[in-house]
């Protein structure tokens, strides 16, 4: 229905970043999905500008993502980022542009009303077309979305993990895990302060992740990092090393896997045989720790792939939807939702 749309860009809505992308691929925005408000009110930033007050705002200012588990949490400040992000597209003649927006598998009905009422009242695109998350995936990854043949996409991302069994142009079995590479973050936290007495904040941790884990197998390294001392109260610095911080997502990583194996034994037979000539492709961000997908692979006893740059698959698979009047009718009107 919505290949008749004249003007539309594609919106990847996520936790952590926003990614949206024009069917000719002429204007990409990636920006972080955060905002912050001074006293409870005023915007006075969106974006990379806002995240970079994050945990060092004074008191008056509040800085943080309007998405909270890979749904809405503040539809008011979701509008605003995304209004502002759209705006983007727009020019003194022209109006904003429809949109095709990825939403999760399995939301609740709080959060599709979130849905709902930022689409109907929160935006000022005039047009919007839905398509769930794991076709978007499917599509980015190069999958034959519309075959008989099953596959299976798992997407791991700021705040949660998709796993997706499409079929036919459905995803015919899902599950969402509210557990991603925030998680992670607060694993290392939590860490880091029982080991050594160090409170240090979401970014210090993200760095500890991307730059020290790896799984089976790797070069150890270590970081020193800076943080408050938890019975001082002063500033000290500490050395974080590789075991660290394995040690503290092993937990959450072997959740996302225990998840996936569960999806797959509640796949129907005709399609898991496929799978498992198929295989399981990783996507979202957290797939990037290295040797992730052997890891997993040796747990589900499946071939298991890192798809290339993974964190862009969803928005690559909206750009292929937009483009293919086929893949376009997979897409719904929020009405559907």
């Amino acid at each position: 229905m919505y290949m008749l749309f004249r003007k539309i860009c594609g919106v990847d809505l996520g936790t952590d970043t926003i990614k949206i992308c024009d069917k000719n691929e002429k204007k990409y925005v990636h920006e972080k999905n955060m905002i912050a408000v001074r006293d409870k009110a005023h915007v006075i930033a969106i974006g990379l500008k806002a995240f970079e007050m994050y945990e060092k705002a004074p008191v008056s200012v509040e800085a943080g993502s309007p998405m909270k588990n890979g749904g809405i949490a503040d539809v008011r400040n979701m509008g605003i980022v995304l209004n502002r992000l759209l705006k983007r597209y727009t020019n003194p003649v022209t109006k904003y542009p429809d949109i095709l927006m990825t939403v999760p598998v399995g939301i609740s009905e709080l959060e599709r009303m979130a849905f709902q009422q930022l689409l109907t009242g929160g935006i000022r695109s005039k047009r919007v077309a839905l398509i769930e998350n794991g076709l978007a995936d499917a599509a980015g990854i190069g999958m034959p979305v519309l075959h008989p043949m099953g596959n299976v996409v798992v997407n791991i991302g700021a705040s949660a993990t998709d796993i997706s069994v499409v079929s036919e142009g459905k995803v015919i079995v899902g599950k969402r895990l509210g557990i991603g590479g925030y998680r992670l973050d607060e694993d290392i936290r939590n860490i880091v302060r029982r080991r050594c007495d160090l409170s240090i904040g979401h970014r210090t941790s993200e760095i500890l992740k991307n730059n020290l884990a790896y799984l089976l197998h790797g070069v150890p390294k270590q970081m020193k990092v800076y943080g408050i001392h938890t019975v001082t109260g002063l500033p000290v610095p500490v050395l974080v090393t590789s075991a660290d911080v394995n040690d503290a997502i092993a937990d959450s990583l072997k959740e996302i896997v225990d998840a996936v194996k569960i999806t797959l034994e509640r796949t129907p037979p005709q399609l898991a045989a496929d799978i498992q000539r198929n295989g399981v492709y990783l996507t979202g961000g957290v797939s990037q720790i290295p040797n992730f997908a052997e890891y997993a692979g040796r747990y589900l006893e499946i071939a298991t792939y890192q798809v290339p740059q993974p964190t862009a698959s969803t928005v690559r698979g909206l750009v292929r939807i937009m483009n293919d009047p086929q893949l376009g009718k997979l897409a719904f009107p929020l009405r559907e939702l």
